[in-house]
């Protein structure tokens, strides 16, 4: 388990991606260049890749001031050690984390926050990340000593959904949560047992979504601030759904509700 303080804090430790990641792959390179927002210190192209693609990168790259470097897949191969680069490798800097104080100030009456209690899984993290993206979420936050780093890892999971979705890092979680209800936010768990059905409850106005790390979930300390729990309704044995498919279940919930009442206004 992951050892807190009793304020709810987490150690001052903060993952983040190691200088020098590799990202590959013609969506995620592609999306890292229309973002603009992720820097791209090296970029190579394999010579087999088509004209026309190698033309749209270039004037992506162009402005960014990043060289396209054309070399063989062979070369491509043996900087990323693997052979499904597509043509498409990136060597990136460190993730831009958005200030958290400056996310906050978006709050609305219908915002949609993701609040990641120690996700340690890069698989994870990245398809929660792209659901986050597919679902609309306002702002996603990462919290706890040993959450996964946003890396290429993250990136090539989320099919480079990273570069869309505004994310940013808290040190105090249980803090963090009391601010968000302050400002009228709703507060929920994702829970795998001891549950209200998602279905159930109202989550059409400004909604917090709390998810918890893979083998223990949510914290104590967190969920003692929230406002409730949810989770989904299971018809068969397995115990519970990996986490990012359930946020994914989840997160759909919440845009089901919120289209079904756009529909009827």
């Amino acid at each position: 388990m992951v050892e807190r303080s009793a304020s709810g804090k987490g150690s001052s430790r903060r993952p983040g991606n190691r200088a020098g990641d590799w990202i590959w792959g013609r969506r995620v390179v592609v999306e890292t260049l229309r973002a603009g927002r992720w820097p791209i210190r090296d970029l190579w192209l394999a010579d087999r890749v088509e004209v026309g693609e190698v033309a749209e990168v270039k004037r992506l790259a162009e402005p960014l001031g990043i060289d396209v470097q054309i070399a063989g897949s062979d070369a491509l191969r043996q900087r990323c050690h693997t052979s499904e680069h597509q043509g498409y490798l990136a060597r990136v800097g460190l993730f831009p984390f958005e200030n958290l104080e400056t996310l906050m100030e978006t709050s609305s009456t219908s915002s949609l926050w993701l609040l990641l209690d120690s996700v340690q899984d890069p698989h994870n993290l990245g398809g929660i990340l792209r659901a986050a993206e597919v679902f609309g979420v306002d702002g996603v936050v990462v919290s706890g000593r040993n959450h996964a780093p946003v890396n290429g890892h993250v990136a090539r999971s989320s099919a480079g959904a990273v570069n869309h979705v505004r994310i940013a890092r808290s040190d105090n979680l249980v803090s963090l949560v009391m601010q968000l209800r302050r400002q009228g936010v709703k507060v929920v768990a994702a829970m795998a047992d001891d549950l209200v059905a998602a279905r159930t409850q109202d989550l059409v106005g400004s909604t917090a979504l709390v998810v918890g790390n893979e083998g223990h979930g949510v914290e104590d300390d967190v969920l003692a601030v929230c406002d409730g729990k949810i989770g989904i309704e299971q018809a068969g044995h397995t115990e519970s759904l990996n986490v990012a498919v359930a946020t994914g279940v989840l997160l759909y919930e919440v845009d089901r509700q919120r289209r079904e009442q756009e529909s009827r206004s």
